[in-house]
């Protein structure tokens, strides 16, 4: 081999062990997530949550971190939404957010339902902030199905912070979605329970029903994955064509059985605003999951 032809075969050589080593640092550098279409809100329009948050944190009513409370705030302060509802309500450290951050929005009103009839239901936003329950409607003592037909459709924003067990928040999403408007906002609360390892019983529902919907997700900045605790859903158009995939959320081995007289409200409500499919697999897993729970207590 003549020193001409071994040159151009270094020559060569190099080029393709620049093009392999260029290539393998691009996709180095590649993001796993497309960081760029994520939405942060956390620090939107601070002010606004930072009139209460030295009352509210003294009170102790609060159950949210810093970061979640400021994100609840953010998300509604930038979609100002006219008709709210919450489901699981507790003392209402959440309302008390929820209620500040609407009380200057034009006509915007927040419609709070709890499955517990004691009296601490709400207490804090009677105790410590009576001047926001101008724009509140509090529902307290029965499963939010009970309530919605009052309430009406056309709910632009939905909060859910409840059981936690499955199939706590699954049941709870579906007896809202059909009155939901198109494209309205639903946040979860906890969906990174099921990351606590010191607990017996894994969180799991708020986290499955959160990625299980179809929609733009919203998060609060910061770089976790898995362990955000609080996020927001922009649902897609036309959810009735994913109506059968959130019902098979129901198919797994639920942490608790709901009550004996919910399950009869529940199914009469399925009946009136699901199709015959939806139906069959809400019984098919209660029947299921009436045994096991039984057999399987925690």
């Amino acid at each position: 081999m003549t020193d001409n032809k071994i040159i151009i075969l270094f020559i060569l050589l190099f080029i393709l062990l620049s093009f392999i080593f260029n290539y393998r640092i691009k996709i180095s550098k590649a993001p796993l997530i497309n960081l760029k279409e994520k939405i942060y809100l956390d620090n939107f329009e601070l002010n606004k949550y930072f009139e209460i948050k030295e009352k509210l944190l003294k009170t102790k009513c609060s159950l949210m971190g810093s970061n979640q409370r400021e994100f609840l705030n953010g998300v509604i302060r930038k979609f100002k939404p006219s008709k709210l509802l919450e489901v699981g309500v507790y003392r209402g450290g959440s309302s008390i957010i929820i209620l500040n951050a609407i009380n200057d929005i034009k006509d915007s009103k927040l419609y709070s339902i709890d499955i517990n009839e004691k009296r601490y239901i709400g207490e804090c936003v009677n105790k410590y902030f009576p001047d926001l329950k101008k724009n509140w409607k509090l529902y307290n003592g029965n499963i939010a199905c009970e309530y919605l037909e009052k309430i009406g459709k056309n709910i632009d924003m939905a909060i859910i912070d409840t059981a936690h067990f499955e199939p706590g928040e699954i049941l709870d999403f579906l007896m809202i979605l059909p009155f939901l408007r198109e494209n309205a906002i639903v946040i979860f609360h906890d969906i990174g329970n099921q990351l606590r390892i010191n607990d017996k019983r894994r969180e799991w529902a708020p986290y499955l029903i959160f990625n299980g919907i179809r929609g733009k997700k919203i998060f609060p900045s910061g770089n976790m994955i898995l362990g955000h605790d609080i996020g927001a859903i922009i649902l897609e158009k036309d959810q009735k064509k994913y109506y059968h995939d959130y019902f098979r959320l129901l198919g797994g081995q639920w942490q608790y059985f709901p009550n004996e007289v919910h399950i009869i409200k529940m199914r009469k409500f399925f009946k009136k605003y699901y199709d015959k499919d939806c139906v069959f697999m809400f019984e098919e897993a209660s029947n299921f999951n009436r045994i096991f729970v039984k057999n399987h207590p925690i």
